[in-house]
């Protein structure tokens, strides 16, 4: 036999964290979709004109909280929250690949997840190609969470569904 050195070195590892909130979700779309027309700009060319502007409410700092409690088990790093905004999507909205490159983490937490209304894609960029090769696919679920590097590419796919879809984002940068 021979004696052989073999080494493996890990380039790029990506993980996205799924958890569940047990914070009154229903009351919290109540609150999103009594502001809908509060658009964080008006501007229809705007990344932020789909988003929605959410007032600050107890049930959001519980579900920040859950967040940041959760992504310590995990990763025994401690992250704030920065900012978080509402996404009400009708028929037929999507949203189109982006990141949140300024900000350490993100987060995505569904209140409201209609059969048909859509996908959340996250779409790695592993080489120039960015081919979609790599592409993961994530089927939303009402009062769950998904918690991932901020860099990564994701979008949204159509709500094909005649009823909303109404989710939220956050953003935490690590202390």
């Amino acid at each position: 036999m021979i004696n052989r050195h073999i080494e493996l070195t890990t380039i790029v590892k990506i993980d996205v964290m799924k958890g569940k909130s047990f914070a009154d979700l229903n009351t919290l779309k109540d609150i999103l979709l009594k502001e809908s027309d509060n658009r964080l700009s008006e501007d229809s060319y705007d990344t932020r004109y789909e988003d929605t502007y959410c007032p600050p409410h107890p049930i959001i700092d519980q579900i920040i909280n859950e967040m940041i409690l959760d992504f310590k088990e995990v990763t025994n790093e401690d992250i704030i929250c920065d900012e978080y905004w509402g996404h009400i999507h009708e028929k037929n909205m999507s949203t189109n690949t982006h990141n949140h490159g300024d900000s350490y983490v993100s987060s995505v937490l569904y209140l409201s997840v209609p059969n048909g209304s859509g996908s959340l894609v996250f779409i790695p960029k592993i080489d120039s190609r960015n081919d979609h090769a790599y592409r993961q696919i994530f089927e939303p679920i009402e009062g769950y969470y998904y918690l991932f590097p901020s860099y990564i590419d994701h979008y949204v796919t159509r709500n094909k569904s005649e009823e909303k879809r109404v989710s939220m984002s956050f953003n935490f940068t690590k202390v």
